[in-house]
């Protein structure tokens, strides 16, 4: 399977408010509901040269971190892709995909993350095992593969198979991470 994962352009967030959203359903062409509207600019800036028609998922989690502690999941993981009927990750019964295709000829989606905080970083290369119940990678060895640490207001794109991590914040923060899930388009892995 491949992780891929490229750094796009730099973008800003709104004032902290100890917001979180969770995968919440916009077009790009209509914009984000009128109670995100807040978000709209930094979602834009996320969106940049990304085009598609179908439906993008929105998360925000804003959250107050202590410097040495971990925002979100500490192990290597993959997002996969986002199942909106039945609001989880796959695999479920409404859902014939796997959370990620082996066979790296799934289905176009792509994850577009951007944080205020470096606490994550990302790798680029293949690996040959495959995530376990909850896209949890962890006994998965990022040795070989090349290591993107996830700067501070920097969009990075990468397709659902992206390997990341968080990593321990270095000073206490009001960190905030944003995440798209886009089906219908992904990175260029050229």
């Amino acid at each position: 399977m491949l992780s891929y994962v490229q750094k796009r352009g730099f973008v800003s967030f709104p004032k902290f408010t100890g917001e979180k959203v969770y995968m919440r359903e916009f077009y790009k062409r209509t914009g984000l509901p009128f109670d995100l509207r807040r978000w709209q600019p930094t979602v834009d800036m996320m969106l940049a040269e990304i085009e598609s028609d179908e439906p993008i998922y929105l998360m925000i989690d804003q959250a107050q971190t202590e410097a040495g502690a971990f925002h979100r999941r500490s192990w290597l993981h993959v997002d996969g892709y986002w199942d909106a009927k039945s609001q989880t990750w796959p695999p479920s019964p409404n859902n014939p995909h796997l959370a990620i295709d082996p066979s790296d000829v799934s289905p176009k989606e792509a994850i577009v993350l951007a944080s205020n905080v470096l606490g994550s970083r990302a790798f680029v290369g293949r690996f040959n095992v495959m995530p376990k119940t909850g896209n949890d990678c962890a006994s998965i060895s990022a040795n070989g593969l090349r290591r993107v640490d996830m700067l501070p207001d920097i969009v990075y794109v990468g397709n659902v198979s992206m390997l990341h991590e968080s990593i321990p914040v270095e000073r206490d923060c009001l960190r905030t991470v944003v995440r798209l899930n886009v089906p219908g388009w992904s990175p260029t892995t050229q």
